[in-house]
């Protein structure tokens, strides 16, 4: 039920439900919102004047209490815990209301119905899942409240309230079972999503982002930067000399070489910058909000990380250097290719000039 996951990836997967948890909860307000102030006229039948007047404050206030967790649904900072508090409190004035309006209409033959109590409980368990604390605290406590209100405050005879407890048993057994299957059903569901996605922007073997998300990434911030006329950098990275490693220690060696360097420029860039494998040992760096100056900067950081100290690969200690074209975006580039095609002539002259160097055309 996700008590025992990971609690990032609970937050995660309540904040991916979110959407769906809005329109839930408005279904949830309205309809019992227009229930309530639909019974204020079988009301004025049952009762007299004096409990008539109070009980119609409570359903008031009941209609009014709902409009709280109504509004939220439309904030956009809104939270699935405030969501799940305002609901919880909503459903405690509800429950509240349906045990006084048990108590004024106790001397009426509504004794003999099924109380319309126990299909509130149950739609606030079908409708507020996968979250369940809000339903258990609810409508359990609220159903509890409404039996004792029953026995401590009514004539109602034994084989009715033995009646109504049971069903109001079954509401909620039935409710906190679906909350807890249809929970674990949406989280399966979430988190299978959820590794398919990392897996298919992921570069597996240094687990940074692959080609086909460093690129859609890009073009995205580069037609950002396009569009509010802001700098973005480019720089394309690689490893110098990189098959005399795998050729003189092995692909095993290389591969550790490759994640090593991923690490260590990981450990060095932004959170805004967009960096990831490729090739077989090139990378790219997209810097937003970069003029070339900041990028080259940014590349002789890169540069140093790598270089001035050795990569251990099993019982060897080993020298790398990388090789960094940088480019800036110009008004007269169009695309994000354009940009690559410059850092990348970029690179092949910083490699011609000797290697593990930075060259910005």
């Amino acid at each position: 039920m996700g008590l025992l996951a990971d609690p990032q990836a609970e937050r995660d997967f309540q904040t991916a439900r979110l959407p769906y948890t809005r329109r839930r909860l408005r279904f949830v307000c309205v309809i019992t919102a227009a229930a309530y102030l639909g019974a204020i006229y079988a009301d004025s039948l049952q009762i007299s004047d004096s409990s008539f007047t109070l009980l119609l404050a409570a359903r008031l206030l009941t209609a009014l209490t709902g409009l709280v967790p109504f509004i939220l649904t439309f904030s956009k900072n809104t939270t699935p815990f405030k969501l799940g508090l305002s609901a919880c409190a909503y459903m405690v004035v509800l429950m509240a209301t349906e045990a006084l309006e048990l108590y004024l209409k106790s001397d009426t033959n509504s004794m003999r119905e099924t109380p319309i109590t126990i299909f509130i409980v149950l739609m606030f368990y079908l409708f507020q899942a996968p979250q369940i604390w809000q339903p258990v605290i609810a409508g359990g406590l609220g159903s509890v409240a409404y039996i004792l209100t029953l026995v401590l405050c009514t004539n109602a005879p034994p084989d009715y309230i033995s009646n109504t407890a049971l069903t109001f048993a079954l509401a909620n057994g039935f409710g906190f079972y679906f909350c807890i299957r249809f929970g674990a059903a949406q989280r399966r569901e979430f988190f299978a999503l959820t590794e398919l996605k990392h897996k298919a922007e992921t570069d597996v073997l240094t687990g940074i982002l692959n080609r086909r998300r460093v690129m859609e990434l890009g073009e995205r911030e580069f037609r950002a930067a396009k569009r509010y006329d802001h700098a973005c950098s480019l720089l394309l990275i690689d490893v110098d000399h990189f098959k005399k490693i795998n050729d003189s220690l092995g692909h095993a060696a290389g591969d550790d070489v490759l994640v090593s360097i991923a690490k260590r420029c990981v450990a060095t860039l932004r959170q805004v910058d967009i960096f990831g494998r490729v090739g077989g040992e090139e990378f790219a760096l997209f810097m937003p909000h970069s003029t070339k100056n900041q990028a080259i900067q940014a590349a002789e950081r890169l540069r140093k990380s790598i270089g001035d100290s050795p990569f251990t690969t099993g019982e060897n200690a080993l020298t790398v250097t990388i090789s960094i074209g940088v480019a800036e975006m110009t008004p007269e580039m169009d695309t994000l290719d354009a940009l690559f095609r410059q850092a990348d002539n970029a690179l092949y002259e910083a490699k011609r000039r000797g290697r593990n160097s930075v060259h910005a055309d």
